[in-house]
């Protein structure tokens, strides 16, 4: 065998078949946007925040929103607290290219994608 067709060789056999992520930091630059959008807020849940809302900003019960603190936490730290993990592996999983399917050539002369 000669030298060029050695490294011929070795290069399709060092070859990656499958492309790879690059890097981890596209991934976790996802995963960092989809943090405050994992779990949306239901209707009723809204609609309980702006009642909080709109009780704190009764003047003649409370000189300043007592609620607010809840209200906030409610939006940032427990919204994403209870977001289900399927939703950031669904999004792991997606970043992961997946191999082209096969074309495979029919006795009648058509290609056709194998399923």
């Amino acid at each position: 065998m000669s030298e060029n067709n050695s490294n011929k060789l070795q290069n399709v056999i060092g070859d990656d078949l499958f492309p790879n992520v690059q890097h981890v930091s596209d991934v976790k630059q996802v995963l960092e946007f989809m943090k405050p959008v994992a779990q949306p807020l239901r209707e009723e849940q809204i609609r309980s925040l702006i009642f909080l809302n709109q009780l704190g900003e009764n003047k003649r019960l409370h000189p300043k929103n007592p609620y607010t603190g809840i209200i906030n936490k409610i939006l940032d730290d427990y919204k994403t607290a209870i977001a289900e993990t399927k939703v950031y592996l669904d999004t792991i999983e997606e970043l992961i290219p997946k191999p082209p399917k096969p074309v495979v050539m029919m006795p009648n002369g058509k290609m056709e994608r194998v399923k």
